[in-house]
């Protein structure tokens, strides 16, 4: 299983433009502008080397210097360089719990947990009252599959705040990925009333309705994000997800083509013609798939044997 998933960066890409937006800066709020949250994920075993390496270069440059060079660095998604310049201020100004909340979300952005938990804690325990860290460490326990602890967060800024509507959202994927389909809709319904153009909570909302079999109401939300964006691959693979459980399987093969490639979209069909015990048609459209990508779809490979050891299981029940 990949380390982020699908709900997993929804969250995390809907959360960071929020969470690097509005920091304390000498008890003001300014905002990080320019950030932007679908800049490459770099994951660095060691986040310290580049700044050990550096710190020759940074010494002996005053500290608004070094802030705005570590604020260029965010804006261009430069995070290692940005981590270089913030450490470096707080080598001499541990109190600049701004500059703390921001290290602590690039930690997050670079898949270092504890560590971005360690920063953020500091945050909280010297300022309660930012809302955004609670955000960011509420981000750390979802990514960590720790759900308890990620909607206790949420529910801390929302009890503050109850109109933001990102942070609706990441509660509301923190319900679904819990397995808790019934509480995400509420919360993902939430959110859409406060910002009806953001496509990340229907497209979780969606699946959300998926879970629950609730096939009608997740088609209305689905196509309501199809209207803002109608090439989303998300949206369009739910979709498909969605009219297939209605066994509306020529539109569902439609709607996954639209997601992605057209041998995914026919291995996609033809698991919902498996899981109905349609095994005739399901084999077909895994033998599609393998024609369209013959060297390279194992999972279309493994499904058509399956797929013909159950035909063949029922040629031999009906001698």
């Amino acid at each position: 299983m990949k380390r982020f998933k699908l709900l997993g960066y929804a969250a995390l890409f809907l959360a960071l433009p929020l969470l690097l937006s509005s920091c304390l800066k000498n008890n003001n709020d300014p905002a990080a502008k320019g950030f932007d949250p679908t800049a490459k994920l770099a994951v660095t075993r060691d986040p310290f080397t580049k700044l050990k390496q550096s710190r020759a270069d940074k010494e002996g440059l005053p500290a608004d210097r070094l802030e705005a060079l570590g604020e260029i660095a965010l804006e261009n998604g430069d995070y290692e360089s940005s981590m270089i310049n913030f450490m470096e201020i707080l080598k001499t100004n541990p109190q600049r719990y701004d500059l703390h909340y921001k290290v602590g979300v690039i930690f997050l952005i670079n898949g270092q947990f504890e560590a971005a938990r360690e920063e953020l804690a500091l945050v909280l325990l010297h300022r309660p009252e930012m809302l955004q860290a609670h955000e960011a460490l509420g981000v750390v326990h979802l990514q960590e599959k720790k759900y308890p602890l990620a909607i206790g967060e949420f529910q801390t800024v929302l009890s503050q705040d109850p109109t933001r509507a990102k942070t609706r959202h990441l509660l509301g994927v923190t319900y679904l990925e819990s397995g808790q389909p019934a509480k995400a809709v509420v919360e993902l319904r939430r959110a859409v009333e406060l910002d009806r153009r953001q496509t990340a909570s229907l497209v979780a909302l969606g699946q959300a309705y998926i879970k629950m079999k609730d096939y009608r109401q997740a088609l209305a939300c689905l196509k309501q994000g199809l209207s803002l964006e109608p090439n989303n691959k998300k949206l369009n693979h739910q979709l498909g997800m969605a009219l297939a459980g209605e066994k509306r399987y020529a539109e569902a093969l439609e709607a996954f083509m639209k997601a992605g490639d057209e041998a995914q979209a026919y291995n996609n069909i033809g698991v919902h013609y498996f899981v109905a015990g349609q095994y005739e048609d399901a084999a077909k459209c895994f033998q599609r798939a393998i024609e369209l990508r013959p060297t390279f779809y194992d999972e279309a490979k493994a499904n058509l044997q399956r797929a013909l050891e159950k035909i063949q299981q029922t040629h031999k029940d009906g001698i």
